[in-house]
């Protein structure tokens, strides 16, 4: 058998090339990595999608890793983004990072506004 090293897909031994992926194959599969265990810590919050769109540009301009919270589900419940630009019931999109990079992200956040809580 051979696999694919990018998606891990198993092939038969005459093929020689992913069908995903266009990746050769290889006879034996490396060991894939052990997970890095992280401390997410809340560095942004608002309602706001133009603060949102700054805050994570600014991030990923240093490189800072990020996750966002609550961002995809904001219209999924029947109140919707009611006046305070954000659904009541999940609350404000938040931005979370590493704890060892917390500090970081919020120097470079101070001169948003509505970061209120973090």
């Amino acid at each position: 058998m051979k696999y694919c090293p990018k998606c891990r897909t198993e092939y038969e031994d005459w093929i020689t090339v992913c069908a995903d992926c266009k990746a050769p194959l290889v006879l034996e599969l490396p060991q894939e990595p052990k997970p890095i265990k992280v401390k997410l810590v809340r560095v942004f919050a608002t309602g706001n999608q133009t603060l949102l769109a700054m805050a994570k540009s600014v991030l990923e301009k240093a490189e800072i890793k990020y996750i966002v919270k609550n961002e995809g589900v904001q219209d999924l419940f029947g109140v919707g983004r009611i006046g305070i630009g954000y659904n009541p019931i999940v609350g404000p999109a938040e931005i979370q990072v590493d704890k060892n990079d917390e500090q970081t992200a919020k120097d470079l956040l101070k001169d948003l506004t509505e970061s209120k809580g973090a």
